[in-house]
């Protein structure tokens, strides 16, 4: 539950048990007051019947003063008297219309908690060991219990319209107060995303402004060392595509010269040999210019690993062609479908290197593990808030990965490349069963080329 719905409860089940402890103290009090009252009534009507009784002995004879109580005896508040003649049964009563005096009835939840225990008077008539009948005298709480909940209602509806207006007030204020809790829960799921540039400015109150701050101080740092990391992992990228340059410049330019040299001495060789008829000069010429060869290949691909020569020579749109052009021919069986724009914005070379290194490894890695029948390759332009993108896909239909398949040195390598440049690579399986490499790249559109810019518009 949230902490504004903790505190409205809490403040509404705190008003209402004040409502119920006043209430139930008003009826306790009813009671009591009822009770003092209708004892009163009773000691009162008491005296008064037998002053009325003793008068009507004195005027009449005992077999009549049933009948003269009857006529000269007025029924008091709060009391019921009943006169039961022993030959004559019961002996209706005058009694005091107080019908405008009397308020509206009370609930009956209300007459049931305030009324009394039941009482009874009964005082006989008896001279000479003749009963001739008797007065009943029973407590009538009804008209005062009446007009006690006309008081104890004023008092119930008071009580329970202040716990109203205060609860609502401290509703209001509740809301009001942690509303901005909201705020700091949005950007703190914000922050838990990776966008580290949300900030939240001062609270609305001064016990929430250091939080507030604090929040933002914090956002601000970790944006900070996101871009220090962000650059650093660039660097490393950087350092690292440099180093493999320079050591593919070496072997280019010492190795290959030297190879060239190996190559041209064993063709003097292969032909001194074939002049001088020496078939052992001749097969050692020729298993010389065998090595050579091989280590010329070794040396090729070990260029193209460490720095693609096509990658600062031509378009990236160009290198990428070459590159499956060259995977078409080692791998005829495979359907290729390549769809590439026909001209991209001039992109830095550390965004190339990782867009060839992508489509390279995914696949390589397709072709190595998928045994796929197809394989489609994409690349497109898209406009982020970010500004604009590389959106790359490589997908084939082969067997997938299985769950127990660790992810490659190549896919962690292409992984943590792509995310030093700002990117993002995720991997799918297809609803076919092979395996989908999504990838999403900053373009970090350099502004010295403008005639690209606009023709990629």
């Amino acid at each position: 539950m949230h902490l504004h719905h903790q505190a409205v409860l809490s403040i509404c089940l705190i008003h209402l048990a004040a409502v119920t402890l006043t209430t139930a103290i008003l009826v306790s009090n009813a009671r009591e007051a009822v009770r003092l009252e209708i004892d009163a009534s009773a000691n009162s009507a008491r005296a008064l019947v037998l002053s009325t009784v003793g008068y009507a002995l004195q005027q009449s004879s005992p077999s009549e003063v049933l009948p003269r109580l009857a006529e000269i005896l007025v029924e008091p508040r709060h009391v019921n008297i009943t006169l039961l003649d022993a030959r004559r049964g019961v002996l209706p009563l005058r009694k005091l219309s107080r019908a405008d005096e009397e308020p509206g009835a009370a609930p009956g939840w209300f007459v049931r908690l305030a009324t009394p225990g039941p009482r009874e008077t009964r005082i006989p008539i008896e001279t000479k060991g003749i009963l001739h009948g008797y007065v009943s005298m029973t407590a009538a709480p009804g008209d005062e219990i009446a007009e006690v909940w006309h008081d104890v209602a004023s008092m119930i509806w008071i009580v329970a319209g202040t716990a109203l207006v205060s609860a609502l007030i401290m509703v209001v204020l509740v809301n009001r107060t942690l509303r901005p809790l909201d705020t700091l829960r949005t950007a703190l799921a914000q922050l838990r995303q990776g966008k580290h540039s949300v900030r939240v400015g001062r609270g609305a109150s001064a016990d929430l402004t250091p939080i507030f701050e604090g929040f933002d101080a914090l956002s601000q740092a970790l944006e900070t060392a996101e871009a220090d990391r962000a650059r650093l992992n660039r660097r490393i990228v950087e350092l690292g595509d440099a180093e493999r340059r320079s050591i593919a410049m070496e072997l280019h330019d010492e190795f290959g010269p030297c190879l060239f040299g190996l190559k041209v001495k064993a063709s003097a060789v292969a032909r001194a040999a074939e002049a001088n008829n020496d078939a052992d000069l001749a097969r050692d010429a020729s298993s010389i210019q065998s090595i050579v060869a091989q280590i010329q290949a070794s040396n090729s691909r070990l260029l193209t690993t460490l720095r693609p020569m096509a990658i600062g020579q031509l378009p990236l749109i160009d290198a990428l062609l070459d590159l499956f052009a060259a995977f078409r021919k080692t791998h005829p069986a495979v359907d290729w479908r390549v769809d590439f724009p026909k001209l991209l914005p001039q992109t830095p070379e550390i965004v190339d290197l990782t867009v060839y290194r992508f489509f390279q490894e995914g696949a390589t890695n397709a072709l190595r593990h998928g045994r796929p029948g197809r394989i489609i390759v994409s690349l497109s332009r898209q406009e982020t808030e970010c500004g604009p993108m590389l959106l790359l896909g490589v997908e084939d239909d082969g067997v997938g990965m299985t769950g127990e398949r660790n992810e490659g040195r190549g896919l962690t390598a292409m992984r943590d490349r792509i995310r030093a440049v700002g990117g993002h690579l995720s991997i799918d399986a297809t609803e076919g069963g092979g395996t989908r490499l999504v990838s999403r790249l900053p373009m970090l559109i350099s502004s010295d080329h403008p005639s690209l810019l606009q023709a990629a518009s």
